[in-house]
């Protein structure tokens, strides 16, 4: 008898998923015990498996033991294969375990994005302003089932750019399930390199005989595999260097594994699950070669998105030991280099440029050699390897000479490999054969292994020939551009990029300057719609440059290229710029700027941006593609794309739209949503790898046909938009219309702004439909000052009763009266309704609704913030709410009374409901009449209490010192509170000085104190400053609007020293000098993150 437990769907973080087989004989008749699982959370499947006599069941037992043999032995074999990670610039003989050196990849879910019109370099550096807005994944739980899922996944598809981390990531996956640590679900995994099924000899082959080929060890591979209760996983990584095309419309279809069949057909068999249906398939490919599988038979769909920057930190550091911190400072200085970081491939080679060269440079020395654009760093990763080879440890000044005689002795190797290199970017091939290196007579044993990778299996005698692939597609690249380079220079063909008989004779009698060269190259690159020139156009104008030159010395004398080659090319950049281009080429025409030192209209344009200048002046073509890459290569927070900035010329705006999308916010404000805007924008929302969640529209006017066309965006599957805010903005009922049919059907849009849109109850009823309809996701509703009148508010009541998804409700400055929110209150006390926020700020309600309000804070368990600032509740109204915060029920953490016309009278009553109330975290009194009086019964709930309370606001309510003391002895007693806020009372020094006492007592440390305007002098500073450091938690602190002078300088100082922790202090409006100012600013250079405001 066989006993299987598995549970698919439990996360990573809980206990492991394991197969557990038990066995056990009873005779006919009799009962048989099930065995006792302990410490397993989650269903148990046991499946029963009987024998019907002593034979057979000697043959299950013998089954279980062989397959476990076989797992264990498969498992070994699949360790060794993937535990060491290669690295070019190792010892002999050293090897790098995947443990020690793997780091955590980006990996997302989602997101069937179109192939991309751009270079994957481009698509690298502007993930360094991505900000996630697809579900984030572990590369560990791919194959577990979702929230939403009711099994696991069959078919995932995983792409990424070429270096990403793919073929990483397949094996730390791997080596985790061999190790036990992961994907326990699985019997077996099977890998399958496709770089490496493009070498089988054999044109046609069942699913047994792959297996077969591949795992030897297998024996009896056809029982395993038609076994339903062993669960296999296919892993095909590559799919983008297969030379296969899956036709998934035309393959024959076959059931049978023991069928020989062409390759590609086997694998549009194996996906559909004609064949092997019960096993699953994992495939890594590029993003183009991605788009061959169709979306109907993948089950999940996860994108590799790189390092983020913490991974990226965490690279250098395993990289790097003893040496990282100071790497990283120069890396960063660099944002384009810090970009390309994303991508681990160029992380390794900027790394490896990095460690060598501090081999022979000083720190003051280092900052110099680091490579400021991608062609220096590629160039001096050619001569870091070149020295490797020759096992040499170092190439400073001492060892030039060196260097150049190398460089002279491998010239014919480099140059051989750059042809090829050249010759199948011109084709667009990404692997090459022995044959083509001995067609191009290249011999990479006289070079080094740290430029192209040998495509084998390391121990199976499987192939007849063998393949090769550069380790980059970038590399390829700088190859192919360095080929052209010295070509040119050598004269042995002047301009390898000519085309046409008569422009190669011209070529005979009169020479081309290197310029010219360039200048075939940019009409090329600029006029390709897949952008896969791009980075070769970069290379070549990198390549033209002084410190190239000198870095090459050796390949080409520096007075082969002149300087005036790289101003001529630079030239004929910018009037390429002019002319009616794709926005994607432009960007990477900037990229080729930088790389010729060029910078001047993105200097021009550095400046108008500090300056704010933007939006009064006329700008040209070229100027928003510098904007486009300015924005995309400085350190500036890509949160909000302001459409205002900018004087907009809306046909020129498209030169933006390569960078707009990268912002998680684009924003349109007191501007009309014209024909060109709303093609933007529609653009924008559905274009690939778009950032873009929250669309604000506000104080706008938009017209039916602009507003259809926007909606028809926002239900494109491709459109990832969040929040959408139309604040002010003036639409007809026919727009209404539309956008509450998106709103209904879009089920990523979570927040919805319809603040002074003044809808009528025609409009409020198409809302409240959308939330009584269950397919509603929206979260967040807010409809500030609106006028909304009772009907309106009855009609919106009788949505709310039955939305189950609505979490979110802002209603304030609506001058709202008693009967308009007791209609509201009705709704919220209905089981259905889930809200936890409701904002009625600046209303008109009064003490005869309250009754209302604490019906609801005693049934709504789910209301969490309560928000009635400036209304007119009065103490009468408080003491009915105070009865209801007494009550068990209630759940309110978060109640704001601020401006209620209360006194001191109401205090008392309030200080017992928040005694008895366990919940309520935050209270907010301020701005009432409060005085020392009411403060001092409010302190009554420090004493046998049962709250929690972690933030108290009594600001601009009349306290004096005298309050203080009362506050002193609360604040020990109480040690849960972790922000007080006293604005705008007249405390003065002795009332801090009592607090101080109070703060160096307790026993845990306040975060946030708020003291604006209080009258404090230089007096209490002392005190105040050593006992907010007793603790040092402190993250907040205002001092603003007090008198403090430059003789507090050195205490403040202090404070940012002691306090770790401290993110912002505000000391605007105090009488500190200019000087003062000045040592104070200074402070914000100590330490990162640090905001000092003054």
């Amino acid at each position: 008898m066989e006993h299987e437990s598995h549970n698919p769907s439990s996360p990573l973080h809980s206990e492991s998923q394991a197969l557990i087989r038990f066995q056990q004989t009873v005779q006919t008749g009799s009962s048989a015990v099930c065995p006792t699982f302990q410490n397993i959370k989650g269903p148990v499947n046991v499946t029963v498996q009987t024998a019907s006599s002593h034979s057979e069941s000697q043959r299950m037992l013998r089954d279980i033991v062989d397959i476990a043999g076989v797992i264990d032995k498969h498992k070994k074999v699949l360790r060794e294969k993937v535990q060491y990670i290669t690295e070019y610039t190792s010892k002999p003989g050293a090897k790098i375990l995947i443990t020690e050196n793997f780091t955590n990849l980006w990996i997302t879910e989602g997101d069937c994005n179109s192939i991309p019109q751009r270079h994957e370099v481009m698509d690298i550096e502007a993930m360094s302003k991505q900000k996630p807005g697809a579900r984030s994944i572990d590369y560990r739980e791919i194959f577990l089932c979702s929230q939403h899922e009711s099994r696991p996944p069959r078919i995932i598809l995983t792409k990424g750019l070429a270096g990403i981390g793919k073929t990483i990531c397949v094996h730390k996956f791997v080596y985790d399930w061999s190790s036990g640590s992961a994907a326990l679900d699985f019997d077996f995994l099977l890998m399958f390199p496709i770089r490496e099924l493009n070498l089988l000899p054999e044109s046609k082959l069942s699913i047994c005989q792959l297996v077969q080929r591949y795992y030897p060890h297998i024996e009896d591979t056809a029982a395993l595999l038609k076994d339903p209760d062993i669960k296999c996983l296919f892993i095909f990584d590559g799919l983008d260097e297969s030379r296969l095309c899956l036709d998934f419309k035309k393959s024959p279809e076959y059931a049978d594994i023991e069928y020989a069949m062409k390759l590609h057909v086997l694998l549009v068999n194996l996906i559909k699950g004609n064949v092997l249906s019960h096993a699953s398939v994992w495939i890594t490919a590029r993003p183009a070669a991605a788009r061959q599988i169709p979306a109907a038979y993948i089950d999940r769909l996860t994108e590799i998105q790189g390092f983020r920057d913490e991974d990226k930190v965490e690279y250098f550091h395993k990289k790097c030991k003893g040496k990282a911190d100071m790497i990283l400072s120069n890396v960063m200085r660099q944002p384009s280099l810090f970009a390309m970081c994303y991508v681990p491939a160029f992380c390794w080679i900027l790394a490896t440029v990095l460690q060598h060269g501090m081999k022979s440079y000083s720190e003051t020395e280092i900052q110099q050699y680091t490579p400021r654009t991608i062609t220096e760093v590629y160039s001096n990763f050619l001569l870091v390897m070149i020295m490797y080879h020759q096992d040499k440890q170092s190439h400073g000044v001492t060892e030039r000479e060196k260097i150049i005689d190398l460089l002279q002795a491998k010239r014919p190797v480099i140059l051989s490999l750059g042809r090829l290199a050249f010759h199948c970017l011109k084709v667009q091939k990404l692997v090459f054969c022995q044959k083509d290196l001995e067609s191009f007579r290249v011999d990479l044993s006289l070079l080094c292994d740290g430029f192209c990778k040998e495509i084998l299996l390391q121990d199976e005698p499987v192939f007849q020939h063998k393949a090769y692939a550069f380790i980059h597609l970038t590399m390829q690249e700088y190859f192919a551009a360095l080929y052209v380079f010295l070509q040119h220079h050598m004269g042995q063909h002047p301009n390898p990029l000519a085309k046409g008989l008569m422009t190669k004779v011209r070529g005979l009698f009169s020479r081309p300057s290197f310029s010219d060269v360039c200048r075939s190259a940019c009409k090329k690159a600029a006029g390709s719609q897949s952008g896969h020139l791009d980075m070769f156009l970069r290379f070549l104008c990198g390549l033209s440059t002084e410190k190239s030159l000198r870095l090459l010395q050796g390949l080409s004398s520096r007075e082969a290229s002149s300087a005036e080659d790289a101003i001529r090319t630079a030239a004929y950049i910018k009037r390429t710029l002019h002319r009616d281009i794709a926005p994607e080429r432009c960007l990477n025409l900037f990229y080729c700027l930088n790389e010729l030192n060029d910078g001047c209209i993105a200097d021009k344009l550095k400046e108008s941006l500090r300056e704010g200048v933007l939006s009064t002046r006329d700008l040209e073509s070229d100027d928003y593609s510098a904007i486009a890459f300015v924005l995309q290569t400085s350190n500036s927070d890509m949160q909000e794309f302001n459409i205002a900035d900018y004087n907009v010329s809306s046909e020129l705006l498209w030169k933006l739209l390569p960078v707009a999308k990268l912002f998680r916010t684009v924003k349109l404000v007191q501007k009309d949503v014209t024909k060109h805007l709303v093609n933007f924008f529609e653009s924008l929302l559905i274009l690939s790898k778009s950032q873009v969640q929250e669309l604000c529209l506000e104080n706008t006017e938009i017209s039916d046909v602009a507003m259809k066309q926007l909606c028809v965006a926002m239900k494109n599957s491709y459109c990832r938009l969040q929040s959408l805010s139309l604040s002010g903005t003036y639409f007809t009922q026919r727009s209404w219309e539309e956008l509450t049919t998106v709103i209904k059907k879009k089920q990523t849009i979570l927040t919805l702004d319809l603040s002074y849109t003044f809808p009528d109850y025609s409009a409020i009823s198409l809302l409240a439909a959308v939330l009584k309809d269950s397919e509603c996701r929206l979260q967040t509703l807010k409809l500030i000052s609106n006028d909304l009148n009772f009907h309106c508010c009855e009609e919106l009541a009788s949505g709310l009763s039955k939305n189950q998804s609505l979490v979110e409700l802002n209603l304030s400055h609506n001058q709202l009266k008693d009967l308009e929110v007791t209609a509201l209150c009705n709704a919220l006390k209905e089981p259905e309704c889930k809200l936890q926020i409701l904002h009625l700020h600046h209303n008109q309600i009064s003490s005869n609704c309250c009754q209302a309000l604490g019906s609801v804070l005693t049934q709504n368990q789910a209301l969490t913030q309560l928000n009635l600032t400036h209304n007119k509740l009065g103490n009468a109204g408080v003491k009915i709410l105070c009865s209801a915060l007494k009550n068990k029920v209630c759940k309110l953490q978060k109640l704001s009374l601020k401006h209620n016309n209360l006194t001191s009278n109401c205090c008392e009553e309030l200080a017992f409901a928040v005694k008895e109330n366990s919940e309520l975290l935050d209270l907010d009194i301020s701005a009432n009449k409060i005085t020392d009086i009411g403060v001092r019964f409010l302190c009554q709930i420090s004493t046998n209490h049962g709250s929690k309370m972690q933030c108290l606001r009594i600001s601009l309510s009349d306290l004096s010192a005298n309050s203080c003391q009362a506050l002193a002895t609360f604040l020990v007693e109480l040690r849960t509170i972790k922000e007080l806020h006293l604005d705008f009372n007249i405390l003065g020094d002795l009332g801090v000085k009592y607090l101080c006492g109070a703060f160096k007592m307790r026993d845990t440390g306040i975060e946030a104190l708020s003291l604006k305007r209080n009258y404090l002098t230089d007096e209490c500073c002392g005190d105040l400053i050593s006992a907010l450091c007793v603790k040092n938690t402190l993250k907040f602190l205002d001092l603003s609007f007090n008198g403090f002078t430059d003789i507090s300088l050195e205490l403040f100082q202090h404070l940012v020293q002691k306090c770790a922790d401290l993110e912002e202090i505000v000391l605007q409006a105090n009488c500190f000098s200019l000087q003062g100012c000045n040592k104070l600013a200074k402070l914000m250079n100590s330490r990162q993150k640090l905001q000092v405001v003054l």
